[in-house]
């Protein structure tokens, strides 16, 4: 009854069904796996939780594997201190966080796929930071997250979540189309400003390459969560001001899918192409 395989028809439910997205949402994972309201919601609940003390975790001191990430974080989160940052204290706590999960990842510390590991921190410093800035409750960013996670389930059914598939596009690019969604929800966004959120997040992170030097998770990937965390805050304050995207949310995911199809092998994961193969690159580990 709560099925859906497109943002088109999650809004159509919506709208159908008059209930909130994220209701419609919840109702979908409850029918698809069997949950009763309470283990859905205490499952999603489990997952934000795991993410703010993932944020809370962060050890500016600590080194990957290659001794090549970490600290970045920490001299960020200085510098917002030092009222230096021209964005301002929002976007620059989101700036933050995104950098400083990504770290946490490449230095094996928990974290939550979002939709990816890669990607983990663009939807946990949009949602976090605005829990910090305006002092928004547990349940309603719980809320939040279904609405990131019914935008992340379309996306996969129809294009792909991995930069294997598809570069990282499908990565950094699903996961501020499902920060940006979740955002204009807690904004006090309609469905259709929450799918055209997405949309027009989605549409900013088109044709992005997966190209990890060396093939870690770290260069260009640790930043990359940055840029596709502002651009998901930019693409929703977009479209709460009433600015759709001129393509079709669902006509967006699709060209994700069909412009990951096209791209060559060496830009998906592999590392023979894009920065991975630069001088700069080949002497990352020396």
């Amino acid at each position: 009854m709560y099925s859906y395989n497109t943002l088109k028809e999650l809004e159509e439910l919506s709208n159908k069904e008059k209930i909130e997205v994220w209701k419609i949402i919840q109702k979908s994972d409850m029918e698809e796996n069997e949950r009763t309201e309470e283990k859905s919601f205490d499952k999603m609940k489990i997952m934000y939780e795991a993410m703010k003390e993932a944020d809370k975790n962060y050890d500016g001191n600590l080194k990957s594997a290659s001794k090549r990430a970490g600290g970045d974080g920490e001299k960020l989160h200085k510098y917002n201190k030092e009222n230096k940052n021209i964005c301002g204290e929002f976007i620059g706590l989101v700036m933050e966080k995104a950098i400083k999960m990504g770290e946490s990842n490449a230095c094996m510390k928990r974290i939550v796929a979002a939709p990816t590991a890669g990607a983990c921190g663009v939807l946990p410093a949009v949602l976090i930071s605005y829990q910090e800035h305006f002092n928004i409750e547990d349940e309603i960013m719980i809320k939040a997250m279904y609405v990131a996670a019914g935008i992340g389930k379309v996306i996969a059914t129809n294009a792909f979540i991995a930069g294997a598939a598809g570069g990282c596009q499908a990565e950094i690019g699903s996961a501020s189309a499902m920060a940006a969604g979740a955002l204009a929800f807690l904004q006090g966004g309609k469905v259709r400003e929450i799918i055209n959120a997405a949309a027009l997040a989605l549409k900013n992170m088109l044709g992005l390459t997966c190209d990890p030097v060396a093939g870690l998770v770290e260069v260009p990937c640790i930043k990359r969560n940055s840029y596709g965390a502002v651009n998901a805050v930019t693409s929703t304050q977009l479209a709460m001001a009433g600015i759709e995207s001129a393509i079709e949310p669902d006509d967006v995911i699709d060209s994700m899918r069909r412009i990951g199809n096209s791209m060559s092998p060496c830009l998906k994961e592999t590392s023979t192409g894009g920065l991975a193969v630069t001088e700069s690159a080949k002497n990352y580990l020396k």
